[in-house]
């Protein structure tokens, strides 16, 4: 089972695409790698921009592919590399059976044959698979120095712009609360729709895209709750949306503000920020959850605890992609471990991470989750003292029962103090509610939890 160099060269859409996979045969780009010789077939998982890797995978026979990067090139940088180390380095790849997301592919798709070897009729496209590999013209000194400071004249000149048209919006966006609050809740409930869709548009307008997303997702919310719940609901996004344009206009700067009302850091001006937080640690996947939002992107959050702690420590990977890219049938996977290093975005606060370098394994016993040492509202205020406009955080709780009221609705009910939380869950496995279960995992708001994950001496972990 082999592939040559010419035959990823024919399959490379253009020379941009072999350039860009060769800066991709890095080791620490790569935590994965495996073949199967009975499938004939490659897979990986590299490491790209986004926090969750690149799931590709490849037939080195009929050379059909698929990647989970949202890429508009077929195949992809990713799958390039990809076949581009085993055709240099099959040894590397380590044997085994395809993993699960593997195998839904190749049971799904169907064999292109022999017209995939690039022989078809498509336009000639001038490539050359060796010439990756020649450097790029150098500057002199002089030339590099004047290239990074007109780079950094652009950028402060982009930002300087960018936050007065942020301050306008904030602004005008103050003066909408205002009139919400004017006009009366009531009115608003029945118009949210419509009313938070054209502020959206104003702040969209205005480069405050995060408020903007946020914002627009608040009927959602609202919908996800009974009646009677909702005013308050409002009332409190509306007070956490006003603390939050405070925040910005009082400091434009602020790391926190800024993510939340205009754009997230990319991760090389994370990783370049010497104050840049770092931990090591053997990394659980405790619950996902994936949404499409009405801005036409999927929301892919995937929730970590440190199993090397003995008190918990969060981490949330943070993934958005378009919505006409297609579902992504794999993540990180329930129960799934990432064994490596995170690096957390800068925060008073810090949740959101990304990894840096780490393995994928599956999980080998029942460990038990670490064992939060306060509850969950002392857990919350405090969250909320950090970061005043946060959402939600993440807790465990310790041993307890889900159980439903006589309308249905299911609420956490503990063993170990008077604590009864309702859940936002509507429906969940037909295992739990009654069962004995020693921990669980949930996002908290401050009135609902959403269960993610529990821990069950008789089922182990089970995701909800």
């Amino acid at each position: 089972m082999d592939i040559s160099l010419q035959v990823i060269q024919n399959l490379a859409p253009d020379q941009a695409s072999l350039n860009a996979a060769k800066k991709l045969i890095k080791p620490g780009k790569w935590p994965m790698r495996g073949k199967s010789a009975a499938v004939h077939s490659i897979w990986g998982q590299c490491q790209g921009s986004g926090a969750n890797p690149y799931y590709t995978m490849a037939d080195v026979v009929d050379h059909g592919y698929k990647c989970t990067c949202p890429s508009r090139k077929f195949p992809c940088k990713h799958v390039l590399a990809l076949l581009w180390q085993f055709a240099e380095e099959a040894e590397k790849f380590t044997d085994g059976e395809p993993p699960e997301w593997v195998q839904e592919w190749l049971g799904r798709r169907r064999k292109s044959g022999a017209a995939a070897t690039a022989t078809d009729d498509k336009p000639t496209v001038s490539k050359n698979i060796h010439a990756a590999d020649t450097p790029e013209t150098t500057l002199s000194a002089a030339e590099q120095a004047k290239k990074e400071a007109d780079k950094i004249r652009r950028a402060e000149q982009n930002r300087t712009k960018t936050n007065t048209l942020i301050t306008a919006g904030l602004e005008e966006f103050q003066q909408w609360i205002d009139d919400q609050l004017r006009t009366g809740i009531a009115g608003f409930l029945k118009e949210a729709s419509a009313r938070c869709r054209r502020i959206a548009a104003r702040l969209v307008d205005a480069k405050a895209a995060a408020l903007a997303s946020r914002v627009d997702e608040l009927p959602a919310k609202l919908r996800q709750l009974e009646n009677e719940h909702r005013p308050a609901a409002v009332f409190k996004e509306l007070g956490q949306l006003i603390l939050l344009s405070e925040a910005w206009l009082a400091d434009p700067e602020d790391a926190d503000a800024r993510r939340a009302v205009a754009t997230t850091e990319t991760r090389e001006q994370v990783l370049a920020h010497s104050q840049t937080l770092r931990r090591q640690g053997l990394w659980e996947n405790v619950g996902e959850k994936v949404e499409t939002r009405r801005d036409g992107l999927i929301s892919h959050s995937t929730w970590l605890v440190n199993m090397a702690t003995d008190t918990p420590e969060f981490a949330l990977l943070q993934d958005y992609y378009p919505a006409s890219a297609g579902k992504r049938e794999v993540g990180l996977g329930n129960g799934m471990q990432l064994k490596g290093e995170l690096a957390y975005y800068p925060s008073r606060l810090p949740l959101r991470a990304f990894a840096v370098e780490y393995q994928i394994q599956t999980r080998v016993d029942d460990q038990p989750w670490p064992v939060s040492n306060t509850d969950v509202w002392t857990h919350y205020q405090r969250s909320l003292i950090q970061l005043p406009w946060q959402e939600q955080c993440p807790y465990l709780l310790g041993k307890g029962r889900v159980l439903a009221d006589a309308e249905g609705r299911y609420w956490w009910c503990s063993l170990t103090d008077d604590n009864r939380l309702p859940l936002l869950n509507h429906s969940l496995p037909s295992l739990l509610p009654g069962a004995l279960l020693q921990a669980a995992f949930i996002t908290w708001n401050g009135r609902h939890a959403e269960l993610f994950n529990v821990h069950s001496e008789q089922w182990g972990r089970l995701s909800c």
